[in-house]
C-alpha cells in the first residue's frame, strides 16, 4: 500500500490510540507505540499482515433476549481497520441525500478535556471517536424529525429499523460500491480493508473468506462509516420514491422515518422500500416497524416535548416538569422511548431533581433489566444519584451471576477497577470465563 511511514504514523496521533486503552476487554500488555507502529508498517508493506482471531466477543442484549456479538480485536487489527477507513473517508464518509445522517468523518476529533464536557454534550456511545460529531448528527436528526412533522399535513408516520443490519451487509456489494468511488491511487487501501473484513472471524468461520457482515465496532466509527455508505444508493431511491408519493424520508444510521398523508400511501412506500433493501441483501425488522396515525402519537413516541423540557441542564423547574412527564407516560402506558429518556435524565445534575421524583428514578435505575444494558459512564452517573453506595453496589453484585451477557461483566469490571478498588475482580473474571464463547 502506498503510504510513507511519516503519514502512516500521523494517522494514529489522534484520539484513536487513547480509545484503544479504553477497551473494556483488557489487553495483556501495553507496547511501545513507536516500535509497535514500525512493526505494523513493515507487515503491511511486506504483505505479511493477516488478521488474528478476536481476543473475545462482547455479548450484548440486543432486544428481548437476543444476543449481539461485538468482537474485540488485537491492537494491530484495530489499527489496520482504522487506517483503511481513515485513508478512504473523504470518499465514503458522506451523506448524499438531504435528511440522512451518519456520514461524519473520523476527522481530527475534538479532545474532551474533562468527563464533564461529555455530560454537557449529552450522553454519547462509548465506541465513537468523534463525540461532538455524534451529538451534532443525532441532534440534527431529532431536529429535522421534529421540523418535518410540521412541513405538511402529514397524517401518518412510520418508524423503520433494518433487521440485523451490520450482520447482513454483503461484502461483495460493499466492495463494488467502494471501488466505484475510490481513485486508483487508493485501491490498495480497499484491498487491505477487505482482506481484514473477510478474515477477521476465522475462529468461528474457519478459513473460508467471510462474504456477509461487518463487525460491530467496539472502538471507533469504522463500521458505522461503512454501514452508512452501504445505504447511500438506497437513500437516493427512497428519496425519489418519497417525492413521487408526496411524502418525506429521513434516516440516521438504520433508524428511518417516513412521513405520509395517509396510511395507504405510507404502506405503498414501505412496500417499495422493502424491495429496494432486498437489492442490497437487507430486510426490515418487522417487529420494530412502528406506525403512528397522528402527529400526537408521533410526538409522544419521540418525546419531542419531554426532551425539550430536559434540554436546559440548569432550569430546575423545566427539568422536573420533564421528569414528571416521564412518569406520567409510564403510568398511562403510553408508547414512548422510555429507556432513551431515562438515559437522558442521567445526564442531569441529581441535586436539581425534586425529592418526590428522585426515589422513583433510583428505583428505575436499579431495575435489573436496565442495569444489565448499561456501561461505565451510566454506572458513574447512577452512583451520583444514590447517597448509599452499599445499596448501589449490592444491586450490581446481585447481577453478576444472573446476567448471561458479558457486556455487563466487562463494563462492571472496568467500573469497579476505578470506583471500588477493594472489590475482588476475580469474582467477575470467573463469570466472564464461564460465559466466554469457545
Amino acid at each position: 500500500m502506498k503510504i510513507d511511514k511519516a503519514s502512516f504514523e500521523k494517522v494514529f496521533e489522534s484520539k484513536f490510540w487513547k480509545k484503544l486503552k479504553e477497551s473494556i476487554v483488557p489487553f495483556e500488555s501495553s507496547p511501545d507505540k513507536n516500535k509497535f507502529l514500525n512493526e505494523l508498517y513493515d507487515e503491511i508493506s511486506e504483505f505479511t499482515y493477516s488478521p488474528k482471531n478476536p481476543r473475545d466477543y462482547i455479548v450484548v442484549n440486543k432486544h428481548n433476549g437476543i444476543s449481539r456479538y461485538v468482537p474485540t480485536f488485537t491492537r494491530k487489527d484495530y489499527c489496520v481497520f482504522f487506517l483503511c477507513i481513515k485513508l478512504l473517508e473523504n470518499e465514503i464518509a458522506v451523506n448524499r441525500v438531504e435528511g440522512t445522517y451518519g456520514g461524519w468523518t473520523l476527522g481530527n476529533p475534538i479532545r474532551l478535556k474533562e468527563e464533564q464536557e461529555i455530560i454537557e454534550l449529552d450522553y454519547v456511545p462509548y465506541n465513537t471517536i468523534n463525540e461532538l460529531s455524534w451529538v451534532q448528527e443525532w441532534q440534527s436528526f431529532q431536529n429535522i424529525a421534529k421540523s418535518h412533522r410540521d412541513t405538511d399535513d402529514w397524517k401518518c408516520f412510520i418508524n423503520l429499523d433494518i433487521a440485523n443490519f451490520y450482520d447482513c451487509i454483503n461484502l461483495t456489494i460493499l466492495e463494488r460500491k467502494i471501488r466505484h468511488v475510490i481513485p486508483k491511487s487508493k485501491q490498495d487501501a480497499v484491498t487491505l480493508l477487505f482482506h481484514f473484513l473477510q478474515n477477521w472471524n476465522k475462529k468461528l468461520e474457519g478459513y473460508n473468506p467471510k462474504t456477509v457482515g461487518i463487525p460491530q465496532d467496539e472502538i471507533g466509527d469504522c463500521s458505522r462509516i461503512l454501514a452508512n455508505f452501504y445505504l447511500q444508493d438506497y437513500d437516493l431511491a427512497m428519496n425519489e420514491i418519497a417525492n413521487r408519493y408526496g411524502a418525506k424520508y429521513i434516516r440516521f444510521a438504520d433508524d428511518q422515518i417516513i412521513y405520509a398523508k395517509d396510511l395507504s400511501t405510507a404502506k405503498s412506500i414501505l412496500f417499495e422500500a422493502s424491495r429496494e433493501l432486498l437489492k442490497i441483501n437487507l430486510n426490515f425488522n418487522s417487529s420494530k416497524v412502528k406506525e403512528f396515525k397522528s402527529k400526537n402519537e408521533f410526538n409522544t413516541y419521540w418525546c419531542f416535548g419531554l426532551f425539550e423540557l430536559l434540554r436546559d441542564k440548569e432550569n430546575k423547574n423545566s427539568i422536573n416538569a420533564g421528569v414528571g412527564m416521564y412518569f406520567e407516560f409510564l403510568e398511562k402506558n403510553i408508547r414512548f422511548r422510555d429507556n432513551s429518556v431515562l438515559k437522558r435524565i442521567l445526564t442531569i445534575d441529581s441535586s436539581l431533581i425534586e425529592a418526590k421524583y428522585k426515589k422513583r428514578l433510583i428505583s428505575k435505575f436499579l431495575d435489573p433489566d436496565f442495569l444489565a444494558q448499561l456501561g461505565i459512564w451510566h454506572f458513574k452517573r447512577i452512583k451520583s444519584f444514590i447517597n448509599n453506595d452499599a445499596e448501589f453496589y449490592t444491586a450490581l453484585d446481585e447481577l453478576i451471576n444472573n446476567v448471561p451477557y458479558n457486556s455487563y461483566h466487562y463494563n462492571l469490571r472496568a467500573f469497579y477497577k476505578k470506583e471500588r478498588k477493594e472489590f475482588d475482580l476475580k469474582i467477575i473474571d470467573t463469570k466472564i470465563d464461564q460465559v466466554r464463547l469457545n
